[in-house]
């Protein structure tokens, strides 16, 4: 059945002018997903094929750039992302979507521009993610993009700022457009020092370790450090999924 679906969607993909690369990287980037959701179908979590492959083309009639809008593709961590979504709300950045490479996708419109807050959920399954949505819509809040748990909303500062949410002065675009942590980027090393140690271990003949005791010390440092890395952010992903800026209310 989601053989089916993601067929289908690959169909409607190429025909809105998709590239065949990105087409196969965005569809397999889907299905990890969706097998990470535990979700068993596709429909039920994504919705009409040829619907959302307009939402991944960005050819909704709400989502079209208009003449002389600003836009802006970036992303960052687990660690960084919701104080720079809201950092940058301010600067009038509104988040339409995530790409398949897991990209903020903003947009800015000159002389209409209003100052965004977010926020971030952990929603496993499409009816937590409905319930949840409905549950925040009547303050403003709406979804602006999905990664993997993670369901990204905003609304404008107005709904609590009033008249103060105006934004009187447009600072530049950010020059960049990836922001990785100091505590993010240690995690990625211990992940990579347990890989060299994991292929050290599987190589044992190739260093030729006289001793066994040797080889499996090394494979359980390899196990020990990539299941601590994967804990570390799972742990932090679950923790305090709301955003800053609405703690504080």
């Amino acid at each position: 059945m989601n053989t089916t679906y993601f067929a289908e969607l690959s169909r409607h993909l190429t025909a809105r002018g998709m590239p065949d690369q990105e087409v196969a990287a965005t569809v397999a980037d889907l299905s990890g997903y969706l097998a990470e959701s535990g979700s068993p179908d596709a429909g039920e979590e994504f919705g009409a094929p040829d619907v959302f492959a307009d939402r991944l083309t960005h050819r909704d009639s709400g989502e079209r750039p208009g003449a002389g809008d600003e836009t802006w593709k970036w992303t960052s961590d687990i660690y960084t992302d919701r104080l720079l979504l809201n950092q940058y709300g301010t600067e009038g950045w509104e988040v339409e979507g995530i790409d398949f490479a897991g990209r903020f996708v903003c947009r800015r419109s000159p002389g209409t521009v209003m100052r965004w807050e977010y926020r971030r959920e952990i929603t496993q399954g499409a009816k937590v993610r409905e319930a949840l949505t409905a549950e925040l819509a009547p303050d403003g809040w709406e979804v602006c993009g999905r990664w993997l748990y993670m369901t990204y909303f905003k609304r404008p500062l107005a709904a609590t700022d009033g008249p103060a949410a105006e934004l009187t002065h447009t600072p530049a675009p950010p020059a960049r457009h990836v922001f990785f942590s100091a505590k993010y980027r240690g995690l990625i090393a211990m992940f990579a020092v347990s890989v060299v140690l994991l292929v050290l271990g599987i190589g044992f003949d190739v260093i030729d370790l006289d001793r066994p005791g040797v080889h499996y010390g090394i494979l359980a440092a390899a196990a020990v450090g990539g299941l601590a890395g994967w804990y570390g952010v799972k742990r932090d992903i679950t923790r305090g999924t709301q955003s800053p800026h609405h703690a504080k209310q």
